[in-house]
């Protein structure tokens, strides 16, 4: 397999990244990188039929599944943007609920973590880590990539959800959001497990994978010039924000702290409702927006993104909208910006070059 991307591209969309993004100097363009839409549904990676409904840490060979450099690989062509090449630990697993305890369950192409505590107070006997291999899986899955890394390549964190979303993981839907009404002071004990283990896990795999071209690489297809992190809290975009306040700023705090300050911080559209808290985290690196069919559409967004690009970087994910981004381009700074569209909507150089064009000659 050849490379992806030719040597002297990578370093360039590198000082794009260093100078427009992470310094935030005056530049003609923000990076702009163009994404395999097939990234979006890594369970798509299989090689071959999973027949089995739960998915154990043995499974994960390279005769099951693709990385994400072999699959976006496949096709590519367009390759003068900056977007990076990666590979992660299979991003179809979910991570941290699994070495949380959650079995992971297949079914009908997608991987996900079934509930099975029972009740609030189950949560403060649980062991986490448990002890059921998918740590020592996550180490051996990175250990891998790093001796088998492409020079185009970087190795990645895989997605590892927030707080609550492992919590939500392991209480169920219904049972999480009554346990923030009912018993907070058991969610917030929980939560304080679950940032350890966190913590824990990117302590991992930055003690794997080493530095490259002065940084490193993260799989929404930009670079960092130290360890970096998207983090995340899904769940909360399903309640009240003063919810994300009360119970869970502290501790986005305390790992962000522990993180770096080349974290990002990802909302969907859909679910967006407590960025400005989020925007009250000290040393934050950024916000991470992905934009979505069913939630406001990019124009709408135009305030947010302002207001974020005034006290901090932003990733723009554009999954859909994408009509509206020659308009929206024009109406945000370039520094401190990293644009990332699908390849379903720019399949082709050509393409590309129009879309910079258009966007920001």
């Amino acid at each position: 397999m050849g490379d992806i991307k030719h040597p002297d591209q990578v370093l360039e969309s590198v000082d794009r990244f260093r100078r427009g993004l992470w310094n935030r100097e005056s530049v003609d363009r923000p990076p702009v990188g163009v994404a395999p839409d097939r990234s979006s549904l890594p369970v798509k990676y299989l090689k071959v039929d999973f027949v089995k409904g739960e998915v154990l840490p043995e499974d994960l060979t390279p005769s099951l599944v693709r990385t994400d450099y072999e699959d976006a690989s496949f096709g590519r062509r367009v390759f003068s943007d900056d977007w990076i090449p990666y590979n992660a630990p299979w991003r179809a697993i979910p991570w941290l609920e699994a070495i949380s305890g959650c079995r992971v369950s297949y079914a009908s192409g997608s991987l996900s973590g079934a509930h099975f505590v029972e009740s609030v107070e189950d949560l403060a006997l649980l062991p986490i880590p448990a002890n059921n291999g998918w740590l020592d899986c996550l180490r051996r899955q990175t250990e891998e990539l790093v001796a088998t890394c492409p020079a185009d390549c970087f190795v990645s964190l895989s997605i590892l959800r927030g707080l609550s979303d492992v919590i939500g993981a392991l209480r169920g839907l219904n049972g999480f959001f009554l346990d923030l009404y009912d018993a907070p002071d058991a969610v917030a004990a929980a939560l304080e497990r679950v940032g350890t283990l966190m913590r824990d896990v990117l302590d991992l795999h930055f003690g794997i994978v080493p530095v490259k071209l002065g940084g490193y690489g993260h799989i929404h297809g930009y670079w960092a010039p130290g360890p970096t992190v998207v983090i995340q809290e899904d769940m909360m975009g399903l309640a009240s924000p003063v919810f994300f306040h009360d119970l869970f700023l502290e501790h986005e705090v305390r790992l962000v702290e522990h993180a770096g300050p080349f974290t990002f911080f990802h909302f969907h559209s859909t679910g967006y409702a407590h960025y400005q808290h989020v925007l009250e985290i000290p040393g934050l690196g950024g916000v991470q927006l992905s934009v979505e069919a069913n939630g406001p559409s990019l124009s709408s967004l135009i305030p947010v993104m302002q207001e974020i690009l005034e006290r901090t970087r932003l990733i723009l994910s554009v999954d859909s909208h994408f009509d509206e981004l020659v308009d929206v381009g024009r109406h945000l700074p370039r520094d401190g910006l990293y644009v990332v569209v699908s390849d379903k909507f720019v399949s082709e150089e050509q393409a590309f070059r129009e879309l910079l064009t258009r966007v920001w000659a």
